[in-house]
């Protein structure tokens, strides 16, 4: 459908669009110059604090059909609806560049007009900015919080492709929260990893000095208990005999001792492929987390240094995928039916160790939970002690395997 523009009775009819105090656009003709095929050119003409720019839309047309007062393409011209769609487009992208500038309190140059214009850039766009800074996050992020975080994008990339900063209103915000549990039909815990990074990514614009109608801090993610796969004590004790046996292989037996590793220490699979023998010190390992970039301190019982190798600490090069896939294959060779990741060895490590006495503030430590709601997804609040509950893991491995 052609869009009309609305005409002031008090205003001349060929009166460049006024966006602001500052700038005015109108759409003009170069017809002092008629290309062999008959046509000219059409321009899109800004003005901003005295300055002028004519910008080429890409359009060009028979000087007779096109109407300077109205500064559209003449309805009984060939292709006239098409082309007055693409100049009403035009005059909308400089109008929403104006209008995301202003509501920021940045002052619009001509120069960045013209940059914003031609090159989209994510100070318009949320949908661009979190695109853009998801770039930058899958070099410093672990793969499965970047897939997770990407994930998210893209479920928010569908429901609106294109969604402007000055759009992203709290009203906008429970509209799509809504969609997404009405009509998507998405689980509390889906909505909540939804709106967590959307909330993110909109704290990181608003840092970098983007004003939106509703602020990061506007939006509360209250966490949902999820059902966390986690392996029992005698289901570890199961991959360990298949560990300490002569029936695995050595890639799967390196796969399989980084696994277990975790499951007595809580390590990440972006830690655990970093850290190397400096990292240790006597029992106790020292890395810098590089989801969270904080220093932490894990006192390795005698169950986790089983696993290490005295040399490399870990054997061979594996990726994220593979490991997990042959984590699979381990888990069904040893009769276990669970669902089993990589990241089943942290909620497994959380888990025995509660069971084992530990306490929730100690776990915060070894998890690197920067809030104690994030731990209390494991279990309550309860007293706390000192590091050296870690050791009772060790009876995982000494005892016979019970349910």
């Amino acid at each position: 459908m052609q869009i009309k523009q609305k005409i002031n009775p008090h205003v001349p009819i060929n009166a460049p669009m006024n966006f602001s105090g500052e700038l005015t656009a109108k759409i003009v003709i170069k017809d002092d110059y008629v290309r062999a095929d008959g046509t000219s050119a059409l321009y899109l003409q800004i003005f901003i604090s005295g300055k002028r720019k004519k910008l080429p839309i890409h359009l060009s047309v028979p000087p007779i059909d096109f109407d300077k007062k109205k500064q559209r393409v003449k309805p009984k011209a060939k292709f006239s609806k098409d082309y007055n769609l693409i100049i009403e487009k035009a005059m909308a992208d400089i109008n929403t560049i104006e209008i995301c500038y202003r509501l920021a309190g940045e002052v619009l140059t001509i120069d960045k007009l013209i940059h914003e214009y031609e090159n989209p850039t994510g100070k318009i766009d949320f949908i661009k900015f979190w695109e853009l800074e998801l770039e930058h996050q899958k070099e410093i992020k672990e793969y499965s919080t970047y897939q997770q975080q990407m994930s998210s994008f893209r479920k928010v990339k569908k429901y609106q492709e294109s969604i402007l900063f000055y759009e992203i209103t709290p009203e906008w915000f429970e509209k799509m929260i809504a969609h997404f549990k009405n009509k998507e039909k998405n689980q509390p815990n889906t909505l909540q990893t939804l709106a967590k990074n959307f909330k993110k990514y909109l704290h990181i614009a608003n840092k970098k000095g983007i004003i939106t109608p509703l602020h990061y801090t506007d939006i509360k993610t209250p966490r949902c208990l999820s059902n966390r796969t986690f392996l029992s004590g005698a289901e570890i004790q199961k991959l360990n005999e298949y560990y300490t046996s002569g029936f695995i292989n050595e890639s799967l037996k390196a796969i399989l001792g980084r696994f277990l590793f975790s499951c007595f220490t809580g390590l990440r699979i972006s830690d655990i492929k970093a850290i190397t023998k400096e990292n240790i010190v006597g029992d106790v390992l020292i890395f810098f987390a590089k989801k969270t970039t904080k220093l932490q301190r894990v006192q390795l019982n005698q169950s986790a240094l089983s696993f290490v190798n005295e040399e490399t600490i870990f054997t061979g090069t594996y990726s994220e995928a593979h490991i997990n896939r042959e984590l699979k294959v381990i888990a069904k060779t040893c009769g276990i039916t669970k669902r089993v990741t990589f990241h089943v060895a942290r909620h497994s490590f959380a888990t025995n160790f509660l069971v084992c006495g530990g306490r929730v503030e100690v776990l915060q430590k070894l998890l690197g939970h920067s809030k104690i709601e994030q731990t209390m997804e494991y279990v309550h609040i309860v007293e706390s002690i000192s590091n050296i509950q870690i050791h009772h893991m060790d009876e995982i491995l000494n005892k016979k395997a019970t349910d």
